[in-house]
């Protein structure tokens, strides 16, 4: 009972910009680079980039006044054989600054899917856990915290950059004291370029 409450809650607080007549809807591309691969065990970076760690993904953004909901997904080629569709369900605020410049931040739990010939699975974001269905992922699935900085274009277009920086919080653990990031966890984000057209 207490799930099914919070995951209501989740699904009303993400829906609800994309339904109200005011809202201003955004649809988007980004491209991202993961450089979690890239700290060495000292805690410094090897400097190699990885095209292994690139992803192309999709972003929609949902706006009532400063509050705002994402939902950011991407592709990711695991190998030869695997594809991994991962998907941040956010909810934050977002704000205007000195005309030109949109800053927001959201969280919300990340859903991957995971496609193999062999295996087509939901995954619970680096657990051995397997959720039984997209509602288990999003109770289960790690909070990520996603900074988005943006130019306006023009009317109707953005261009800007996001970073995703993980946490080791879920709804069901319940363990506030990890949604705050801690200083390792900001090596393990992921930064994207993004461009955003606003649909309605």
């Amino acid at each position: 009972m207490k799930r099914s409450i919070i995951i209501i809650a989740v699904l009303t607080i993400l829906v609800l910009p994309l339904c109200a007549l005011e809202s201003a809807f955004e649809l988007g591309v980004n491209l991202s680079y993961n450089n979690a691969e890239e700290v060495t065990e000292q805690g410094g970076y090897s400097g190699a980039f990885n095209l292994d760690r690139l992803a192309i993904g999709l972003e929609m953004r949902g706006n009532i006044s400063n509050f705002q909901t994402t939902i950011a997904g991407d592709i990711t080629i695991l190998d030869t054989q695997t594809l991994m569709f991962s998907g941040v369900f956010g909810a934050g605020i977002s704000v205007d600054l000195f005309k030109y410049l949109k800053f927001g931040i959201t969280t919300g739990p990340k859903v991957s899917y995971i496609y193999r010939d062999e295996d087509k699975s939901l995954s619970n974001d680096g657990s051995d856990e397997v959720p039984d269905n997209f509602f288990d992922a999003l109770y289960m699935g790690k909070f990520h915290h996603r900074i988005m900085l943006d130019i306006l274009a023009g009317p109707v277009m953005s261009i800007g950059v996001a970073y995703t920086l993980p946490t080791y919080f879920s709804l069901k653990e319940g363990n506030w004291d990890r949604i705050i990031p801690g200083r390792d966890d900001f090596n393990e984000g992921q930064i994207a370029v993004c461009i955003q057209m606003k649909v309605f």
